[in-house]
């Protein structure tokens, strides 16, 4: 199935390729690499020297998500697409800084837009975007753009991908975790407003007397709005979910023991199974009006004690199309059509978490590929910004200071590191792929990695049960996961497991965006080797 002999997908002679490949050498540190010639060849692991930077680096920050073992990036190590040079060999990248890395690095676009940074002083230039407006003058600086042009830019695209919904806005932050919060605040502040659009305050002063919520004396309510001390509005998330772990998308992440032990949570907030019944959801619902509940026996409190949500009160569902943390695992296309349409029914926003999936499908946004339209979505890692976009009628319910942050939209480099990346997935033309943009390139070598796992599963049934993806973003089923990854180190490849560990584990493989075919191919070589070393160490079991 390697791409010796002519392979077509969509059009596209993958094989035909290797004669337009032509990159320029990577020279970092006296040391080159070439992408368009490099080739896999390891000679050991690239980090066995390294135990006093280790432990330097532990004593010294906070313990976070590393571990001793975790691999070390030497910035003087010449990268290039997909490989990596280093004193222990050549090695693939197959994780991609989780997720963050969607295009080379050092694509053209980028040297030109960092240029002109650096030509007009604006390399370091930063500014709290969310209490100034930011302008580049009426003629504007050539190759450069503002922070409204980015979210024009992403509100067109998305009014495009999804028509049903109308316009959108967007809303910019620093990371997937500050975009969720966005997104969380967003969905609850409009269940408060519309809420008092149906109902009116007085109801909703009797659901916080019959919930025990009393106003807070310290803010005026003088204006005929009281402020409470907390507001009964629910999100619903899936098992095995992850959303970050700051304090408001904790509440909706469901992975690991690791991220919720010893922290405070939300009292409104429900979990369903991921993939499982769109009944787990509808099951979930109390149907009935508000006021038709708190005039029942028990009222709104024997409801939520019954583990019930009241329709008026459920302010979000949030879903990753693509489980991340979970283990790489596709939504059921047609639970997700039934769970979108309850939310249409009941009035829930359906908020979509495309962090890690943005533009990494062959889609620009993962639900794409469902049919489904969303209220609200959310991104960063490879979008380089945090960025929440969401139907622009809701911007009607968010009043001056609902959120703000000091450098979301704000960092000029970020702003234009991020236009650009949107730019090249969405509209730039690469004739190395005969004119495709990179989401159609996505696609293409999604569909040959697919055809390439296939034949890997027939050879290697021991190893590797079973595998799933869209475009350049896939998880193995595979036997013996640890030993993979360790072994992955010295026969050249990074590799990072997902989801929980047990006899099948997931295995991520992550591609960029403009990956070639002889990638994919010294991939498979490298995949090949490293489970054909496992079956060995395991043949007399």
């Amino acid at each position: 199935m390697k791409a010796t002999e002519s392979i077509v997908i969509n059009g596209y002679d993958l094989l035909a390729e290797h004669d337009r490949v032509r990159f320029p050498d990577v020279v970092v540190c006296g040391r080159k690499l070439n992408r368009g010639t490099a080739v896999a060849s390891p000679r050991g692991t690239p980090h066995d020297d390294y135990a006093s930077l280790k432990q330097t680096h532990l004593s010294a920050i906070m313990p976070n998500t590393i571990e001793p073992e975790s691999p070390v990036i030497d910035y003087s190590y010449p990268a290039a697409g997909m490989f990596v040079d280093s004193p222990a060999g050549v090695y693939l990248d197959l994780y991609q800084g989780v997720a963050q890395k969607l295009i080379d690095e050092h694509h053209p676009r980028y040297q030109q837009v960092i240029q002109a940074l650096v030509d007009n002083g604006l390399a370091f230039r930063r500014e709290i975007n969310t209490d100034d407006y930011v302008t580049l003058g009426d003629g504007g600086i050539e190759s450069l753009h503002t922070s409204q042009d980015l979210a024009v830019r992403m509100n067109d695209l998305a009014g495009g991908c999804f028509p049903g919904k109308g316009a959108y806005r967007t809303f910019f932050s620093n990371s997937g975790a500050e975009s969720g919060e966005a997104a969380i605040k967003l969905a609850q502040l409009h269940a408060y407003r519309e809420f008092l659009r149906r109902h009116g305050m007085p109801t909703f002063a009797r659901l916080m007397d019959d919930l025990g919520i009393p106003v807070d004396p310290y803010f005026d309510a003088s204006d005929g709005e009281p402020c409470y001390t907390d507001y009964p509005f629910f999100l619903i998330g899936c098992t095995s979910s992850f959303h970050g772990r700051t304090m408001g998308v904790l509440n909706l992440t469901q992975s690991k023991k690791a991220h919720q032990l010893g922290f405070s949570k939300f009292r409104w907030v429900k979990h369903i199974p991921f993939n499982g019944e769109v009944s787990d959801f509808t099951d979930l619902i109390d149907p009935r009006p508000i006021t038709e509940i708190l005039d029942a026996p028990g009222g709104v409190r024997e409801v939520v004690a019954n583990g019930k949500v009241p329709k008026d009160l459920a302010a979000l569902f949030a879903l990753e199309c693509y489980q991340g943390e979970g283990g790489y695992k596709l939504a059921d296309c047609a639970w997700i059509h039934g769970i979108a349409a309850a939310c249409t029914e009941w009035d829930v926003l359906l908020g979509v978490d495309e962090v890690q999936s943005f533009a990494r499908t062959g889609k620009l946004f993962a639900v794409q590929h469902f049919d489904v339209e969303p209220d609200v979505l959310w991104t960063s890692k490879g979008a380089v910004v945090g960025i929440t976009t969401a139907r622009a009628d809701l911007a009607q319910d968010l009043h001056v200071g609902w959120h703000s942050n000091t450098f979301g939209g704000g960092k000029f480099f970020d702003v234009n590191m991020a236009y650009t990346t949107v730019d090249l997935v969405t509209g730039f033309a690469d004739p190395l792929f005969e004119g495709r943009n990179y989401l159609e390139n996505s696609h293409i070598k999604g569909e040959y990695l697919r055809m390439r796992l296939a034949e890997m599963s027939n050879r290697h049934p021991d190893v590797l049960s079973d595998f799933s993806g869209l475009g350049g973003m896939w998880g193995l089923s595979v036997r013996h996961r640890e030993e993979i990854v360790a072994k992955g180190w010295h026969m050249g490849a990074k590799l990072l497991g997902c989801g929980p560990a047990g006899e099948l584990s997931r295995l991520r493989i992550i591609l960029l965006t403009d990956v070639l075919t002889r990638e994919i191919d010294q991939m498979m070589d490298v995949l090949d080797r490293i489970f054909s070393a496992v079956e060995a160490d395991h043949r007399d079991e």
